[in-house]
């Protein structure tokens, strides 16, 4: 499905929190529809998931209806209503004239009043039916929002200060995450041991299997890892492929249930996208009052073109990142202790971009930079052994062999060549004969040189054209 110009311009930018939080909560909404449609016997053989549509996600029934409509909101400071209150309103939008990328007169439909959207357009401003029923549309919260249902005067009274309330016209209601003990939010996922939204799908994933009397319902490894494949295949990629090709992934309950019955093995680059996912989270939070709200959003969309590749891409993003470490290590733990926060996050603030193809910026006087997650202290020994791994990764010094310096957390001014004549005779023969023959068929750059991050920041640096 294609996206109007109106959705268009309303997902241009993704922030951090909506764009992954969103791909949770809907996972949730989808799979406590799905439990309740077994239960109760009801088909959902066209349901779906689709996200980006109207507001964030819509759920979807047999006859392409929309039962229920969602927007997620991760506002740390959303505890009053007001920091809603956009939502209260009923979207409105006008038909102009407008220029396009080429300069030329063209007619578009334009929001004109920002809300919630509850009736289809007709592409030229006029409302059609409404899609979506009172008592079906939902805002998704991340903080309690004691005063969301207050009246008028209840609100004001509340707080002397208070001179705005803005009704709810739109009948927008609070997800309620729990109807038991009325909890109607959701934190933000912290690391592996407070991840409240996992907890929740992973509940309704049981639940599921139980209702089809699979087995898999005792398997605690299998209950996580559908979720971590959900979100770091299905939907990651889905929603980096849709942002690209101007269209709204959809994710129908029947593959969604073939995920959850089949037994899912682990996945050791699920688990670094879901590591991934916690840790820049916490940068977000540690970093908030350091980094610019600008800037945050352009390291937002590199990290969200991360978690949107592939499998095998991601793979190789770790790996080419991680030249030192052995191919048959556990990449998991590899990834888990990287220093992302003190090398590559550093770079994207700093230079606001990152090739991933070519892993690398220029300087002023075209010399090149790789970058690393290399992060060791200048020992000889040490380094000595990082040196021999990166002649043994074949495919690094491929993709090295024109590169002038080498970007690492904290050693500097360190040639790798010179270091390769220091090996004591013995074994080491093989990595300087190795280092030598590459010289000399071009493959590696003789003076190629360490650099921290520290000096690397102090360069004028830009993104090479892929």
């Amino acid at each position: 499905m294609a996206s109007s110009s109106v959705d268009q311009n309303r997902n241009a930018t993704s922030s951090w929190s909506g764009y992954i939080h969103q791909g949770k909560v809907g996972f949730l909404v989808a799979l406590r529809q799905l439990r309740q449609c077994i239960e109760d016997g009801v088909s959902y053989e066209e349901y779906s998931i689709r996200y980006e549509n109207a507001e964030d996600f819509d759920i979807i029934g047999n006859e392409g209806q929309v039962l229920s409509r969602h927007q997620v909101k991760a506002y740390t400071d959303g505890t009053s209503r007001e920091r809603y209150s956009t939502l209260f309103n009923i979207q409105k939008r006008d038909y102009q004239e407008v220029e396009d990328k080429n300069g030329k007169k063209v007619w578009k439909e334009k929001i004109i009043e920002e809300g919630f959207q509850i009736h289809s357009f007709d592409g030229k401003r006029k409302m059609k039916s409404v899609d979506v029923n009172p008592g079906s549309r939902y805002v998704h919260v991340i903080v309690d929002v004691i005063d969301f249902n207050l009246s008028e005067e209840e609100y004001l009274e509340k707080d002397g200060r208070r001179k705005k309330y803005t009704p709810n016209d739109s009948g927008i209601q609070l997800y309620p995450y729990d109807r038991g003990k009325n909890i109607c939010y959701c934190p933000l996922s912290q690391d592996d041991n407070n991840d409240t939204i996992r907890d929740y799908c992973i509940a309704e994933i049981k639940e599921i299997l139980k209702s089809k009397g699979n087995s898999l319902n005792d398997s605690a490894s299998h209950l996580k890892q559908v979720y971590l494949r959900y979100v770091g295949s299905l939907l990651d990629h889905s929603i980096g492929q849709a942002h690209s090709e101007s269209g709204f992934p959809e994710i129908s309950f029947r593959e969604i249930l073939s995920i959850i019955e089949k037994e899912t093995p682990k996945d050791e680059v699920y688990e670094m996208k879901n590591n991934l996912t916690y840790r820049w989270e916490k940068y977000h939070r540690d970093y908030a009052n350091d980094i610019r709200e600008e800037d945050f959003k352009l390291m937002d969309e590199i990290n969200n073109h991360l978690l949107s590749l592939t499998k095998d891409e991601f793979y190789e993003f770790v790996r080419m990142m991680l030249p030192h470490e052995s191919s048959d290590e556990n990449f998991l733990e590899l990834f888990r202790n990287a220093p992302m926060e003190d090398i590559f996050y550093v770079l994207l603030e700093k230079i606001k971009g990152f090739s991933f193809k070519a892993y690398s910026y220029l300087d002023d006087n075209e010399k090149s930079y790789r970058t690393s997650l290399i992060s060791t202290q200048d020992r000889p020994g040490r380094i000595a052994k990082i040196i021999q791994e990166i002649i043994g990764n074949s495919e690094f010094l491929k993709a090295t062999f024109n590169h002038d310096f080498l970007i690492n957390r904290d050693i500097d001014e360190l040639h790798i060549g010179n270091r390769i004549d220091e090996f004591d005779g013995g074994p080491d023969n093989r990595y300087r004969e190795e280092w030598n023959t590459g010289v000399q068929h071009n493959i590696f750059k003789p003076n190629m040189e360490f650099i921290s991050i520290k000096k690397a920041k102090e360069k004028s640096l830009r993104v090479p054209e892929d």
